[in-house]
């Protein structure tokens, strides 16, 4: 089999850093010599000649393939026999150790007294002295402001083609949106934004649309990204199910298991904490949903919601098909549903006895008076 590598991102010292520090303890020395052979391959290589070239057979080197698929750090992808692996940049260590998954992981791994040291080694401080006065050139882009439609479809047709993240019709947002919501405004970050929350939340573009309009300021021209998840979040529009359910907006998905009853905001965070955060797929997101929902009697709790997450990502659940897996390879996860087995204590250990209720002492108060009269006793 043939490995051909495409290095997405390449790193920088602190990203290196990272890689070693960080990513090392939780992923093992395997993968991280793995990570460093992949980005230094110009051409093709076999994959026999990886197994000799890093002293791994092919179980060692699935093991470390997976781990980095699992942080996010390479995808793999197999065609004929031949496989391609897109290498990407690890996170920095600022964003590495503010992760709400990563950096649970990374402390439970190492402790906390080796937690802080590390933090404290990567720390730079940033704080800039009172006497000195910043001194800077913005960018001039109020030519942008004449900028149409008509230029936007020549720029379309030259601009090189890069694959969008998000399936979201930005054709029918931007439509009649030029002066409304300017090219200039239209960042990758913005953008981004704006698609995440339309596959989270189930808003469509036409609706996107109206709530990007009067979330931007028509005299500043200020994008309000916040106003924008404000009003997202207040959307109660019912979804239609798709033909699989389990492909629509996980904050829809919730609303018709609630029979159309709208999503409060604590839930809708936690669902957004498992799309962003934990970087499930919608389908797996929504499967977690049904599945805690039905080991909880219809709570969704976020501790018990959040330690499944947290299970899955450690066993790398990266579709419905793997989620439904781990489930039903684990039957004792519904022991909620089980009553207690009663635990035999050693004759050694003293036992508390049994506390009776005042019925039961009652009615043997009056067995024993009985058996006093008759004689008994």
């Amino acid at each position: 089999m043939a490995i051909e590598v495409r290095c997405i991102e390449h790193l920088s010292s602190e990203q290196r850093q990272s890689l070693n520090l960080l990513y090392g303890p939780l992923m093992g020395k395997n993968s991280i010599c793995l990570y460093e052979f992949l980005g230094s391959i110009q051409n093709l290589v076999e994959l026999e000649d990886v197994y000799l070239l890093l002293n791994m057979n092919a179980s060692q080197f699935d093991i470390a393939r997976n781990r980095l698929e699992q942080y996010h750090l390479i995808e793999t992808y197999v065609h004929e026999g031949d496989m391609l692996i897109l290498l990407y940049a690890p996170l920095l260590p600022d964003s590495f150790l503010c992760h709400e998954t990563y950096s649970r992981l990374y402390l439970a791994s190492v402790g906390a007294k080796c937690f802080d040291k590390v933090k404290a080694m990567l720390y730079k401080d940033k704080t800039v002295s009172s006497s000195y006065t910043k001194v800077e050139s913005p960018l001039d882009v109020s030519i942008l402001d004449s900028w149409n439609e008509s230029k936007e479809i020549a720029f379309e047709k030259v601009k090189p083609t890069i694959k969008q993240k998000y399936d979201f019709d930005f054709a029918t947002l931007f439509k009649g949106m030029d002066r409304i919501f300017p090219v200039r405004l239209r960042t990758s970050k913005n953008l981004d934004r704006i698609a995440e929350m339309a596959k989270i939340y189930g808003i469509d573009a036409k609706d996107m649309r109206k709530y990007v309009q009067r979330s931007t300021n028509p005299s500043t021209h200020v994008f309000d990204l916040e106003k924008l998840k404000d009003m997202v979040m207040r959307n109660r529009k019912v979804m239609e199910v798709n033909k699989d359910p389990y492909k629509m907006s996980p904050v829809k998905f919730l609303q018709n298991k609630q029979n159309g009853i709208p999503v409060v905001k604590s839930d809708q965070a936690l669902i957004e904490r498992l799309c962003k955060e934990f970087q499930f797929p919608i389908e797996v997101v929504n499967t977690l949903i049904e599945y805690t929902l039905q080991q909880t009697n219809q709570q969704f709790s976020r501790n018990y919601v959040e330690k499944v997450a947290a299970s899955w990502v450690r066993l790398g659940v990266d579709s419905r098909k793997k989620a439904l897996d781990i489930i039903n390879q684990s039957p004792l996860e519904n022991k909620r549903d089980k009553k207690a087995e009663k635990v035999v204590l050693d004759d050694k250990f003293y036992t508390q006895k049994e506390e009776k209720s005042d019925a039961q002492l009652h009615k043997e108060m009056l067995e024993l008076q009985k058996m006093l009269k008759e004689g008994k006793l």
